[in-house]
C-alpha cells in the first residue's frame, strides 16, 4: 500500500490482490482492473516522451472528477493484425461507446466531444486508459506470458510465431550438426514442417532456388503435356498434396514456353474455309464421341503450319550433341506422314480438322511442299553443316491416294504402284511389281491410268511411299471378319442365336463387342475393334463355335496364315523373297475354288472365296510388300508403321476437342485447339530439346515415434 504523503505522482495499491488501484497525479482517477491483458510479441508503445507500453486483450474502469461531477467509463484495448484499437464505453450502463484506431489520446477526443461538447479540452488518454499504471506493468512482466490461442491471432502474428520457433529450430539445428555429422559433410536444413492445431505449416530456409524452382515447373508442365493431365485434375491434385506447386504456376510455365518456343517455331494460320468439300469417309471414324465430333466439325476450316526447316534448325544440333545424327555423314532420312502426331522424332508441320481431299491437302500442305522441294534440291545448312535429305511418305491408304493424285482404292484403277484393274485380280498369271515411277507422273500426272492431279509430295520417290503395316493388318482382318459374316448370312443364319453366340465368345476373349440394328432397316452394324483386338480375335476367336470343324479348320487356316504373314512383315530379318512366297501360298489358299463332284453334285473339297474379295491391302500384302521389304530392308517396315502416330491422333483430338473448347477452342480466352495442339507440339519440342528431366532424386524417409 502507497503512502499518501508521498510526491505525486503515486499509486495506492494492493495489485494483484485488490482489482481497486487509485492514482494520484494532476488529478485523482480510481481504477478497477477486469482484464490485465497481455504485452504481445509485436507490443506497440505511446508516443513520446513516455513510451508506455500497451496491452493486448485489457479492460479497466477509470472513475475521475470531484464527487459531483464524478464520470466512469470503461477502457478495452485489443489488437488487430498487430495495431492496439481503442474502445471506451460510458453512460449510466455504460451502453455508449466511441473508438479509434489511432491513440488514447484521439479516443479520448471522441469521448469528450460527447459528453463535453462545450470544452475543447480533453483528460489525457494514457490516464483514461490506466497505461502509466506502474502496477500492473509490473504483475505482466513478472508472470509467465500467456500467449493467446492460435486460433485468435492475426494472421500475421501465426506466421509471426511460425518464423521465429522456425528460426529458433534452425540456430539448434546448426550448432548440433558437429555431434551427428563429420564437418566436412556439407548438412543444410532446407525445410521444417509442424502443425498447430490443424494449421499446416511448412517452413523453408535461405535463399530460394529460382533456378531449380523454375527446372522442377517445367519437369511438371512436361508430365502434365506429355501424359495429357488436364488443367483440373492438375488442379484437384495439388489440393490433396500440398507440396505440388500451384496450377496457375504451371499454367505461366507453359506460357512463357510457348512464347519462347513462338520465336523458334512460329505457328502459321491457314484459311481452308473456300477448299472446304462434303464428302463421305470409307473408313471407320477413330472418334465416336458426339461431342467431340461436333467440336471437330466447327473447327473446319482453320489450319495452321509449322515450318518443317525451323523445326529442323531447332532439332539437328541436339540430335548431333546426342549422337543420333553424324555430320561426317549428313543425310537425314525424313518421313512425311498423315493422321497423326508423335513425339519421338515425328513433328506436326500442318495440323486441320475435316475431311482428306484434294484441294484442301494442296492449300494446306503449300508451304510444306515447297519447303521440301528446297531440302531436296539445296539441303539446309546447319553450324557449318550442308544436311543432305531422303524422303519417305507413310500412311493409310486414303491419304497416301489422295496426296498422289490418285483414285479412290474403290475404283478400277486402284493401286498406286501399279497398273493392275480390278478384273485381274486374283489372276495368278501375272506377277505384280512396282512399275510406277514419280518421274513420269512429274512429267505427266495423268500418265497412268487412275492418276487425275500432280501429286503433291512429287519430291518423294514412288518407292518410298511405303504402305503402311498397321493399316494393312487393319483393313485385311476387317475383311476377314466381314467375309465370315458374309457367310453365316449367306446361310440364312444371322439371327440372335448366332450374334449372342459371338457376343460370348468375344466376352471369353475379354472383348467388348456387340451388334445393334440400324434404325428403320433390316441391317446390322457392331463395334469397331482397335488393333490389339483384332489380333486377338485373329489368333484366337473359336470358329467351330459358328462352323462345322472342317470349314472352321479351313477358315482358321487362312487367318493363321495372315497372322503369320504380318509377324514376318515386323521382322527385319524376313527374306523379303521368303515373304513373297509365303504371301502367294496365302492367297492361293484364300481363292481356294470349291471342288464338286459333277455326277452327285455333292462338295468333295470345300473352297474359300472369291478374286472380286480380294481388297487393294489384300494385293499390297501379296503383290508388293515384299518389293518393299527389299528395298528398304536397312530400315524395316517397322519403321514405317503409324500405329504410334495413330494413338497420338486419337488421343490429342480426344483430349483438345472435348466439349470444354467452343468453336475448336477454349472459349474464356477464344484460343483455337489446333493452336493449343501445335502450341503443345512446341512444348514436347522445348522439353525434349532442353534435357527437361522428368524424375529427381527422392529423398529418404525416415519416421521417428
Amino acid at each position: 500500500m502507497s503512502n499518501s504523503n508521498q510526491q505525486r505522482p503515486y499509486e495506492e495499491e494492493n495489485y494483484p490482490i485488490s482489482p481497486e488501484i487509485i492514482y494520484y497525479g494532476d488529478r485523482k482517477f480510481v481504477y478497477i482492473v477486469i482484464q490485465e491483458g497481455i504485452y504481445p510479441p509485436a507490443v506497440n508503445y505511446t508516443e513520446a516522451p513516455n513510451y508506455f507500453p500497451i496491452p493486448d486483450n485489457y479492460t479497466i474502469k477509470t472513475t475521475w472528477g470531484r464527487a459531483n461531477n464524478s464520470r466512469t467509463i470503461q477502457c478495452s484495448i485489443y489488437y488487430v493484425e498487430e495495431k492496439p484499437h481503442y474502445l471506451i464505453c460510458f453512460g449510466d450502463n455504460l451502453q455508449y461507446q466511441v473508438f479509434s484506431a489511432q491513440s488514447p489520446f484521439d479516443a479520448s477526443v471522441e469521448l469528450h466531444k460527447i459528453i463535453t461538447p462545450d470544452r475543447r479540452t480533453a483528460v489525457s488518454g494514457v490516464h483514461l486508459f490506466g497505461l502509466q499504471l506502474k502496477c500492473i506493468n509490473r504483475n505482466r512482466k513478472g508472470r509467465p506470458r500467456e500467449l493467446k490461442l492460435h486460433k485468435e491471432s492475426s494472421k500475421t502474428t501465426q506466421i509471426k510465431r511460425a518464423k521465429g520457433l522456425a528460426k529458433k529450430e534452425q540456430v539448434h539445428f546448426e550448432n548440433t550438426i558437429k555431434d551427428f555429422y563429420n564437418p566436412k559433410d556439407r548438412v543444410v536444413l532446407k525445410a521444417i514442417d509442424f502443425t498447430v492445431e490443424n494449421k499446416e505449416y511448412h517452413v523453408t530456409f535461405g535463399d530460394e532456388n529460382y533456378v531449380k524452382k523454375k527446372q522442377k515447373l517445367q519437369s511438371i508442365a512436361y508430365v502434365q503435356d506429355v501424359e495429357n493431365i488436364p488443367r483440373d485434375a492438375y488442379r484437384h491434385l495439388a489440393a490433396v498434396e500440398s507440396i505440388l506447386p500451384r496450377e496457375y504456376a504451371i499454367s505461366q510455365t507453359r506460357q512463357e514456353i510457348n512464347a519462347y518456343m513462338e520465336e523458334l517455331i512460329p505457328i502459321n494460320f491457314i484459311d481452308l474455309n473456300s477448299t472446304i468439300m462434303q464428302e463421305g469417309f470409307s473408313e471407320e471414324p477413330d472418334i465416336t464421341d458426339p461431342l467431340i465430333i461436333e467440336q471437330v466439325i466447327n473447327a473446319t476450316g482453320k489450319g495452321a503450319y509449322r515450318s518443317v526447316k525451323k523445326i529442323l534448325e531447332c532439332i539437328i544440333p541436339s540430335y548431333v550433341e546426342k549422337g543420333i545424327l553424324d555430320p561426317a555423314i549428313p543425310t537425314i532420312h525424313l518421313r512425311i506422314s498423315g493422321d497423326g502426331r508423335n513425339p519421338n522424332y515425328h513433328y506436326t508441320t500442318i495440323l486441320f480438322p475435316g475431311s482428306e481431299n484434294y484441294p484442301t491437302l494442296k492449300v494446306a500442305a503449300n508451304a510444306l511442299t515447297q519447303e521440301l522441294q528446297e531440302l531436296s534440291n539445296v539441303g539446309i545448312v546447319i553450324n557449318n553443316t550442308l544436311w543432305n535429305f531422303e524422303f519417305f511418305f507413310s500412311s493409310d491408304w486414303k491419304f497416301l491416294a489422295t496426296c498422289l493424285g490418285f483414285n479412290a482404292a474403290n475404283s478400277n484403277n486402284f493401286c498406286p504402284w501399279c497398273e493392275i484393274t480390278k478384273n485381274q485380280r486374283g489372276n495368278g498369271q501375272n506377277d505384280w511389281t512396282i512399275s510406277k515411277s514419280m518421274s513420269s507422273l512429274n512429267e505427266n500426272p495423268t500418265a497412268y491410268p487412275g492418276h487425275k492431279l500432280p501429286p503433291l509430295f512429287n519430291m518423294i520417290s514412288l518407292k518410298n511411299h511405303v504402305p503402311d503395316k498397321l493399316h494393312i493388318m487393319l483393313r485385311i482382318t476387317d475383311r476377314l471378319w466381314e467375309l465370315v459374316l458374309q457367310e453365316i448370312k449367306n446361310e440364312g443364319l444371322f439371327n440372335d442365336i448366332t450374334r449372342n453366340i459371338i457376343i460370348k465368345e468375344m466376352e471369353n476373349l475379354k472383348i467388348r463387342f456387340e451388334f445393334w440394328n440400324i434404325h428403320g432397316t433390316n441391317n446390322w452394324n457392331y463395334t469397331s475393334l482397335m488393333g490389339d483386338d483384332k489380333l486377338c480375335v485373329l489368333r484366337n476367336f473359336n470358329l467351330t463355335k459358328l462352323f462345322d470343324p472342317e470349314r472352321a479348320a479351313l477358315i482358321k487356316s487362312l487367318w493363321d496364315g495372315f497372322a503369320e504373314l504380318y509377324d514376318l512383315l515386323g521382322e527385319k530379318t524376313t527374306d523379303p523373297q521368303y515373304f513373297r512366297l509365303k504371301a502367294k501360298v496365302w492367297c492361293e489358299l484364300f481363292l481356294k475354288k470349291t471342288v464338286i463332284d459333277s455326277k452327285t453334285n455333292t462338295i468333295l473339297e470345300q473352297g474359300l472365296y472369291r478374286s472380286s474379295d480380294i481388297t487393294p491391302y489384300i494385293h499390297v500384302l501379296v503383290s508388293h510388300v515384299w518389293e518393299f521389304m527389299l528395298i528398304h530392308k536397312r530400315w524395316g517396315l517397322n519403321a514405317f508403321s503409324c500405329s504410334a502416330v495413330e494413338k497420338k491422333n486419337h488421343d490429342h483430338v480426344c483430349y483438345f476437342f472435348k466439349k470444354t473448347l467452343k468453336n475448336g477452342g477454349k472459349f474464356q480466352n477464344k484460343t483455337s485447339a489446333i493452336c493449343e495442339i501445335l502450341e503443345h507440339e512446341n512444348r514436347l519440342l522445348f522439353y525434349t530439346q532442353n534435357n527437361i528431366s522428368l524424375s529427381y532424386p527422392k529423398p529418404q524417409y525416415i519416421h521417428i515415434l
